[in-house]
């Protein structure tokens, strides 16, 4: 591939419950035929069905009577471990304890890793290709991408290819089986998820009556004092002081008739006189300033 970034798109599902519908569907022919065979038929049931292609879900076909019955047999009970693997478990955990569990074909290894990278994907959503190099042991890159990409086709993982980086950027990826125990630890995951959440949700309802407590006091302070101050206006504008103002009823030539006068008053012999002798006392000496010289 000639690009860094190879983009494998496919018609995924929408949402889990597609994707339910759609591996769900194909293993129903499966649940039906378990329903009749017993021991060696069951047991040809779990190679076919780890075979049939497009097959990815066996958490109901696990469950099924005729099927758990082969774990009391010791000639077919490894079947049913092997059925366990490809429900919940990892091309590792088949390596591990292969001695012990029937030889699977190549098919059945190629879907057991791409269930695999599903698996991984849970834990880191760009996984190294070294990683899945040694994790599926896998002999080269060429082999690695094409694994990828038919997973991508069959919608098993939604993903792009970095081949700078040598890395699969896994976006989404199907549902896999729980694991026995795995729905009680979800549970209490959840359970302490929502407890953190109500907890939260009480904090944020606190703090917003605080908000909303000091904005409605803010308000009714501001408009105290808007109306104060409304007041204080009223007030100042109906209580003036001045001569002007004593004579609004005046128009404005009677306003430029009182100044006028006003002037000549200070400027008239007796108002001089009388600050004359204010100056020089009855003794006739200087109290202060200079003397002014009668008019006149």
């Amino acid at each position: 591939m000639a690009s860094s970034t190879a983009a494998v798109t496919a018609e995924t599902p929408a949402s889990g419950e597609s994707y339910k519908s759609l591996f769900g569907q194909r293993l129903e022919p499966y649940l039906a035929l378990s329903k009749s065979a017993k021991g060696a038929g069951c047991v040809q049931l779990i190679k076919d069905v780890l075979t049939a292609p497009g097959v990815l879900v066996f958490g109901e076909l696990l469950e099924m009577p005729n099927v758990v019955e082969l774990k009391a047999h010791p000639e077919h009970a490894r079947y049913h471990k092997l059925l366990e693997i490809y429900s919940f478990g990892t091309y590792q955990d088949y390596q591990q304890n292969k001695d012990s569990l029937p030889e699977i074909t190549e098919v059945q290894r190629t879907k057991l890793q791409q269930l695999s990278i599903v698996t991984l994907s849970e834990r880191t959503r760009a996984i190294p290709y070294q990683h899945l190099l040694e994790y599926l042991e896998i002999a080269n890159v060429r082999q690695l991408e094409d694994l990828i990409m038919d997973a991508i086709y069959q919608n098993i993982i939604n993903a792009n290819l970095d081949q700078k980086l040598k890395l699969v950027e896994v976006h989404s990826a199907m549902g896999r089986d729980l694991r026995p125990g795995q729905a009680q630890v979800m549970l209490r995951v959840l359970e302490d998820w929502t407890k953190t959440s109500e907890a939260l949700l009480q904090a944020l309802n606190a703090k917003t009556s605080q908000v909303r407590d000091n904005y409605e006091a803010e308000k009714k302070a501001k408009e105290a004092f808007e109306k104060d101050l409304e007041k204080i206006k009223k007030d100042s504008s109906g209580s003036g002081s001045g001569k002007h103002r004593k004579l609004g009823g005046g128009d404005r030539s009677q306003m430029m008739d009182y100044e006028m006068g006003d002037q000549h008053m200070f400027q008239s012999p007796e108002f001089v006189g009388e600050m004359e002798r204010m100056n020089y006392g009855a003794g006739g000496s200087k109290r202060s300033g200079k003397r002014v010289p009668p008019r006149g």
